[in-house]
């Protein structure tokens, strides 16, 4: 759906494009509020009935609703009931010709943002219009300020948890980076929403901060891991969750965080999910850290290319990974993954 263009201008609100629905039965008052109103730069769209009203919503972007009490087919009421539920943070004004208390605080607390009785003077109609619609330009400026001050108190979350990751594990930041930036890439390639890519792109970056938690003697062993070493190192995902979930900012990523180990065939950890049981992000990271993991050196062997990779990843496909994701990953090619990896390490 696309958002009106409602701007602020001079200390008043440009009227430009501004789409209004008018809806009132009595012919001579929508004449005449339409009339002013186009003159005053207005778009009107007038009509008498509550059927014509919301088949109107329903299929196009207004904003602002005018509205009569008394309909055809309805009252203006049962159009705020409509719109309330259809049309989130559009100011709809009510009139009518009856002079009510009761009927103001009614419309008010159903979700009208204003009441006036009628008839009212030709210039007071556009002003009525006016300080609604600056009333909204404002709320959704402060909308946008509170959602940019939210991203700033994540991101800075976010830097204090990988900062103290980093002094844990050295290989975990750059390994971090790198598979951020390929599950974002097969993210993508899958047209994730962009709410789910920016909670993706936190649980991978995220996925090892459970390391935090695990004892330096066996983080930080050089030598193979012992059965009950592994068993301590595989509580890393549910360390890593219990920290992000109590974190608002990261509460949708800590799902990616605790999952990321799980396996398409029930054998992953910590709990066996099986399948579409994995949130989709999960399923997305666990092919890209694989992928991450073969190719790249390590002090006890080096990384192997990406064409052996991808054809590990291939033989595991609907065994540990989604074979409908490993589809999608083995439809990129090999020199754009090397693309991702230089800019990564960079």
């Amino acid at each position: 759906m696309n958002t009106p263009s409602l701007t602020i201008e001079n200390g008043g609100l440009s009227t430009l494009r501004v789409q209004v629905l008018l809806v009132e039965a009595e012919e001579a008052t929508r004449l005449d509020h339409a009339r002013l109103l186009e003159a005053d730069g207005y778009q009107v769209h007038a009509c008498a009935t509550l059927i014509e009203a919301r088949q109107h919503l329903t299929r196009h972007v207004v904003d602002l609703i005018l509205c009569g009490m008394e309909l055809d087919e309805g009252t203006g009421l049962e159009l705020l009931a409509f719109a309330h539920c259809s049309m989130v943070g559009t100011p709809f004004i009510l009139f009518s010709s009856v002079a009510s208390v009761e009927l103001a605080r009614e419309a008010l607390q159903m979700g009208a943002c204003d009441f006036f009785v009628v008839p009212v003077k030709p210039e007071e109609l556009p002003i009525i219009l006016e300080r609604n619609l600056t009333r909204k330009a404002l709320q959704q400026r402060e909308a946008i300020r509170q959602r940019v001050a939210v991203q700033r108190s994540q991101e800075g979350v976010l830097d204090a948890l990988l900062s103290a990751l980093s002094t844990r594990d050295t290989e975990t930041q750059g390994h971090s980076e790198r598979v951020t930036a390929y599950t974002l890439e097969l993210a993508d390639a899958i047209h994730l929403s962009p709410d789910l890519l920016y909670t993706v792109e936190r649980g991978a970056l995220l996925h090892d901060i459970g390391k935090i938690g695990i004892p330096d003697r066996i983080l930080l062993k050089p030598d193979k891991l012992t059965e009950d070493e592994w068993e301590e190192m595989r509580k890393h995902p549910v360390i890593g969750y219990e920290m992000c979930v109590r974190v608002k900012q990261l509460e949708a990523a800590s799902k990616i965080v605790l999952y990321h180990h799980e396996s398409w065939n029930g054998k992953g950890y910590p709990h066996g999910l099986v399948g579409e049981e994995i949130p989709i992000g999960a399923r997305i990271f666990a092919i890209s850290d694989t992928f991450d993991a073969m190719t790249s050196n390590r002090p006890y062997r080096a990384g192997v290319s990406t064409s052996v990779a991808r054809s590990e990843i291939l033989r595991c496909r609907g065994v540990q990974f989604d074979p409908d994701l490993v589809d999608v990953f083995l439809t990129i090619a090999d020199e754009r993954w090397e693309q991702i990896r230089r800019f990564a390490s960079e």
